[in-house]
């Protein structure tokens, strides 16, 4: 017999409803035996199903994969088993060498050999290539892209295209290279970046592989040992002492060690840091916080100091993941400055079994549960590391209360609170950022960084998509933009001059770093550098910065392309930078094109800065913090940056304070006189605004955006006339303090070189 598959849901549907007692089996549906019952093995169903309703021969194999209910045919009541298993079958949960866990284990599991291993997502590799996971490492292809000068502009310093290879002026390190000639250029080693920064990468790359293509440290089936990438290449420890991925630098005294990649394991591909549907959650200061990337952080950021209960060594990097997931008993957390690290963790599965993100599986090994996984991540997932942090942008993704599209994607746009998708379940994120089996989620182009720039804007649904191109939008009740007439306020030039999003996400509501000062960061302060906050440069006024109204802020422009490779000035947080430079002048110092300013690497700075030099500091600002501003004090670290490491070599020969638009130096012709320079147009490559957040998410309603509601026609916010404007006459950060402590800002039609008073 034969029954359409309408019929068969709606009998389905029936059973399920009058309670079918379906029985015990060992039947699993899953035919082709990939441990994913797919619509593979719905064709052998139909199959076995037409079979077996005809009176003839069953075939092989039709009742060990389909009789449910042991009856010894396959009917209806085994369809709608099947139905209920369709997705995953329990995944057998395995260690870094491929082995099942057991039960009692406090071996930390491995995502690559889970997710990946034969049988599975045979294309792991394919994965775990995606930007998430590399971060800038390789290209679309897999090649390692790393290199000194990545850009070819001089700056020797920049390694890569994205946060594995800039410079974190935040934390003030340079990732080192992967061969270096001394100790003194030496800075953060991959050791080091996946013990610090790696929170938001999802393992792998860097985590994984050296910059040769090995892995790191791994048993090898030819060797039937353990060994490190090198010693694959027929090299040994004495050989890799200065190498980038090798190596280790204590940032405290600038001595050199081992990178000890066999006592922390590796850091694989994460896959559940994405795909864990249910994610535990804590109340932090900014709300909610994501405990899957806190119980992570915390475990990278132990390094090779993480034990368990009873003293016993943990390897950190490896167990990341399973901490992540909270298959734990114990967990002990310090903060250490700004940064969380766990000095104890304690393996337990049992805390999976309880919560049933994990079973029990023959052999007494553990399995995940499908249940526990999400196909499409949530948008807590995405939250976890763009969401999570608001202080980088100020913003919120999504607002409930105000974003437009977190409103429609989620169904509270509507009067009818019934049909709303929870938070925890909302997948709003893809609605843009649609992703791939490559896991290159679909992207726009970046201000800072250039990961896969190839990328940009492919499969992206922008604002031009849904908006302006009706014949490929994805979202048929996305309102259309109104036609370019004349007497619109959508007209030339200006829709060839702002992005949609300058106009349509004019401000932010939450404070963000606005600046960072690494000048005596880790020396005078607790933490690394001192961020400096919109709350006290900005307030909800755009032309007086110093209004007590803070529950807002206007960010600055920037030129970028849009989805139509043209360029238009889009929002973004402008962070000034300010550090230390070595400015070489090349031997020709009245040309700057051919000039470097290379910033001075922290742990140098700190074996040289003399104790009177950091005593004689003021707090001219009154922020309660000591600023380098004053030209004594500018020249009094200069003085100090000119000594020598504990290596005996000099630090800098010509050291300069990079501060917003101004090079402070001591002028060659009259020593102990400071001065300065602008260096915008020199053609100097300047680490000036290392730190560019786009402000692109949060569409706020019409009525709040630039252009709606002002007399006579809409155009007074641009066109009401020279310093009257609060869009492109708003004054924007470009220096927290001048030698007096006060601030100092541009007009933000000047720093974009636009005049709207044509």
């Amino acid at each position: 017999m034969t029954v359409s598959h309408s019929a068969l849901g709606l009998i389905l549907t029936g059973l399920l409803l009058l309670g079918f007692p379906f029985m015990a089996s060992a039947a699993t549906g899953d035919a082709d035996a990939s441990g994913y019952v797919g619509l593979a093995d719905y064709r052998s169903f139909e199959e076995c199903f037409s079979a077996s309703g005809s009176g003839g021969e069953i075939p092989p194999g039709c009742l060990g994969w389909f009789d449910f209910d042991n009856d010894g045919d396959i009917d209806l009541v085994d369809f709608a088993f099947f139905q209920g298993a369709l997705g995953h079958l329990p995944i057998p949960l395995k260690d870094s060498i491929g082995a099942p866990i057991p039960v009692a284990s406090t071996t930390p599991y491995d995502g690559r050999q889970t997710c990946g291993g034969v049988g599975c997502h045979d294309d792991i590799d394919d994965i775990a290539n995606g930007l998430k996971f590399q971060q800038g490492r390789t290209d679309i292809a897999g090649g390692v892209v790393m290199q000194d000068d990545y850009f070819a502009d001089g700056r020797w310093w920049v390694r890569g295209p994205g946060r594995y290879g800039i410079w974190a002026q935040d934390k003030n390190l340079q990732l080192a290279g992967k061969d270096n000639a001394s100790e003194s250029v030496f800075d953060q080693s991959a050791f080091a970046w996946i013990r610090d920064c790696g929170a938001c990468h999802t393992g792998g790359g860097p985590g994984e592989f050296d910059r040769d293509g090995n892995l790191l440290y791994a048993y090898y089936d030819d060797t039937e040992e353990w060994q490190f990438g090198y010693e694959r290449r027929g090299l040994g420890a004495g050989d890799v002492l200065l190498n980038g991925d090798y190596a280790d630098l204590d940032f405290a005294t600038g001595s050199m060690s081992p990178a000890r990649w066999d006592l922390t394991g590796l850091a694989g591909p994460d896959c559940l840091f994405c795909h864990r549907a249910e994610r535990p959650l804590t109340t932090g200061p900014s709300g909610d916080v994501d405990l899957i990337k806190h119980w992570r952080e915390a475990t990278l950021g132990a390094g090779m100091d993480l034990v368990d209960d009873g003293g016993q060594p943990v390897p950190a990097f490896a167990a990341a993941a399973t901490a992540g997931q909270g298959w734990f008993s114990n967990i002990e957390i310090i903060q250490d400055g700004y940064v969380a690290r766990a000095t104890t963790l304690q393996i337990d599965y049992s805390v999976g079994l309880a919560d049933g993100s994990l079973l029990t599986c023959p052999g007494d090994t553990l399995c995940l549960n499908p249940a526990a996984m999400a196909a499409r991540p949530p948008d807590r997932a995405c939250w976890a590391c763009h969401n999570q942090d608001d202080s980088v942008h100020g913003m919120v993704w999504f607002d409930e209360s105000v974003d437009v599209h977190y409103r429609f994607f989620t169904n509270r746009h509507d009067e009818d609170p019934g049909n709303d998708i929870p938070a925890d379940k909302s997948k709003a994120c893809l609605e843009c950022h649609p992703g791939g089996p490559a896991h290159n989620f679909a992207k726009g182009g970046d201000f800072q960084f250039h990961t896969r720039d190839d990328q940009d804007w492919i499969g992206f649904r922008s604002c031009r998509e849904c908006h302006l191109d009706t014949s490929t939008n994805p979202h048929p009740d996305a309102p259309v933009v109104p036609t370019y007439e004349p007497d619109d306020i959508h007209i030339f030039p200006m829709f060839d001059t702002m992005s949609c999003q300058s106009c349509h996400m004019p401000y932010a509501t939450r404070p963000a770093v606005v600046f960072y000062d690494s000048t005596a960061g880790g020396i005078v302060w607790p933490e690394i550098g001192y961020a400096g906050m919109t709350s006290e440069y900005y307030s909800a006024n755009p032309f007086n910065p110093a209004d007590l109204d803070k529950s807002r802020w206007y960010p600055a422009f920037e030129w970028k392309l849009d989805s139509d490779h043209l360029p238009r000035l889009f929002p973004y947080n402008r962070w000034v930078n300010i550090h230390w430079a070595d400015w070489d002048q090349n031997g020709t110092p009245e040309d700057k094109s051919d000039d470097l300013l290379t910033p001075i690497i922290g742990w140098r700075m700190y074996q040289v800065i003399s104790s009177a030099t950091l005593a004689a500091l003021e707090d001219d600002d009154g922020d309660g913090r000591p600023e380098v501003n004053t030209p004594a004090e500018i020249l009094a670290f200069i003085t100090d940056l000119k000594g020598t490491d504990s290596y005996g070599r000099q630090v800098a020969a010509n050291p300069v304070l990079v501060k917003g638009f101004l090079v402070w130096y001591e002028d060659p012709d009259n020593p102990g006189v400071v001065t300065s320079l602008v260096h915008k147009g020199t053609g100097i490559p300047v680490e000036a605004y290392s730190f560019r957040w786009g402000t692109d998410h949060n569409v706020l309603p019409l009525e709040e955006s630039w252009g709606y509601g002002t007399s006579p026609d809409g155009c007074d916010h641009c066109h009401i006339g020279p310093g009257l404007g609060p869009v492109f006459d708003r004054p924007i950060l470009i220096d927290p303090y001048n030698p007096d402590g006060q601030p100092v800002y541009l007009d933000l039609g000047l720093m974009v070189g636009v005049d709207p008073w044509y």
